[in-house]
């Protein structure tokens, strides 16, 4: 017994056993918060497909991938775990900032939105803000000259998608996204302004499947799209409750790792239709 203690002791993760080597100031969390706003675009925080490098592999190579909690949104998961990443270690985040800038290359590359300068320089900053010097590394990389080429959708889809009455959270980025041929990520736009419309009215801190179960729960809806007095109307309260649960697992969850095949300016536009559609169902 003595034995099982002891190895469960090994098992500590390096946060809750190693000292703080950096006391971490309310500036150093604001920059902190900046900085995982810059690297939201990077890369994907995780994905299913192990040929694709994530946040979550480059902390796992360095055995530190315990700093990123679960079950929380992406920008949130990535503000902590680099909390703990310049809190714990000295060294460390020079490694760890060099594969994510590598990795992203590639990432982007992919993606047909190469990185930027602009984007490097912003990093470049924010790093310096927290002591971290990277700047001539940064400045040596050779970025795509030549824009990679782009789908553009058919200019009857965008204009059939322009007159459509879209609400304001569709033709906002996610529109311009589409427009510019960017069609998984307009959905994935799309669908999280959906999810955070619901968590602002219900003031719950829950994501994705639990959020819209307990947002549009027959028993107990914390928001009603009708009276539910007839059941027709109980139908409509639980099939919306099913729809939203299953746009969150086909379409943001999806398009948010990153290495999804690029769909078609057809397919995306009937995808944004749908969330449109959840979105004026919301009562006013």
């Amino acid at each position: 017994m003595a034995k099982k203690r002891l190895s469960s002791k090994k098992k500590t993760s390096i946060s809750s056993t190693s000292k703080a080597i950096r006391t971490i100031t309310a500036s150093d969390r604001g920059h902190i918060a900046d900085l995982a706003e810059i690297l939201y675009s990077f890369l994907p925080l995780s994905t299913h497909n192990n040929k694709t490098q994530t946040f979550f592999s480059i902390f796992k190579e360095s055995k530190i991938h315990t700093y990123i909690p679960q079950k929380t949104s992406k920008k949130e998961a990535m503000e902590k775990a680099l909390v703990k990443l310049f809190r714990y270690h000295k060294k460390l985040p020079y490694t760890i900032f060099r594969k994510i800038v590598i990795a992203s290359l590639k990432y982007r590359r992919y993606k047909r939105n190469p990185l930027k300068r602009e984007e490097l320089n912003q990093l470049d900053a924010l790093l310096q803000q927290l002591d971290l010097n990277i700047s001539d590394e940064l400045a040596a990389i050779e970025l795509d000259q030549i824009p990679l080429l782009i789908i553009i959708p058919p200019s009857e889809l965008v204009k059939r998608l322009e007159n459509h009455p879209l609400c304001e959270h569709i033709k906002s980025e996610p529109l311009e996204l589409f427009k510019n041929g960017h069609f998984n990520e307009s959905v994935r736009k799309a669908s999280e302004k959906y999810e955070v419309e619901i968590q602002k009215r219900t003031s719950l801190s829950d994501i994705g499947k639990s959020l819209m179960g307990k947002a549009f729960n027959l028993n107990a809806p914390i928001i009603q799209l009708n009276s539910l007095t007839t059941e027709n109307e109980k139908g409509i309260q639980e099939g919306y409750q099913f729809l939203t649960m299953g746009m969150i697992r086909a379409m943001r969850n999806i398009f948010s790792h990153g290495d999804e095949n690029q769909r078609t300016p057809e397919e995306a536009y009937e995808m944004l239709l749908f969330i449109n559609w959840l979105f004026r169902q919301l009562p006013v």
